[in-house]
């Protein structure tokens, strides 16, 4: 999720006139590489920007879908009810209702499932990723 902006050593986070990557030059510990370091917690950063971005487009689709629910089925309700041979049915109008309003529930929560998967997906990538970086530096980083 980089912006693709970039200074040499690639420690640019979007602060114009900030030279990240000398500072940490200057901060040097003995047998620490400190753009790994760096580099891994952008990298950590990204993804939780990433996580955070889909959860919001997950949350937003399921809103979007739980109010076309809504206006479907009281659409569905007001003419099902305006209906002359509506007076007689009313039980079995209800049961309608009630099974349609469990399917659309059950929809809900089945896209809700899948939205979280997709997150925790990003995560569990994220995390491999670091600890394949630890351990190919040998757990320097």
């Amino acid at each position: 999720m980089s912006d693709n902006k970039s200074m040499p050593g690639g420690a640019d986070w979007g602060l114009p006139g900030f030279d990240f990557a000398k500072l940490i030059e200057s901060c040097q510990i003995s047998g620490v590489d400190m753009m790994s370091l760096i580099d891994m917690e952008k990298k950590n950063i990204d993804a939780l920007t990433e996580v955070n971005r889909s959860a919001y487009e997950s949350w937003r689709n399921l809103m979007a879908r739980q109010t076309e629910v809504f206006q479907e089925t009281m659409k569905a309700i007001a003419a099902e009810a305006s209906s002359e041979t509506a007076t007689g049915r009313r039980t079995e109008i209800a049961r309608q209702g009630f099974e349609q309003a469990l399917a659309n529930m059950r929809q809900l929560a089945e896209t809700a499932t899948e939205s979280q998967k997709q997150t925790i997906e990003i995560l569990r990538r994220r995390f491999e990723e670091g600890m394949a970086s630890m351990r190919t530096r040998g757990g320097s980083a």
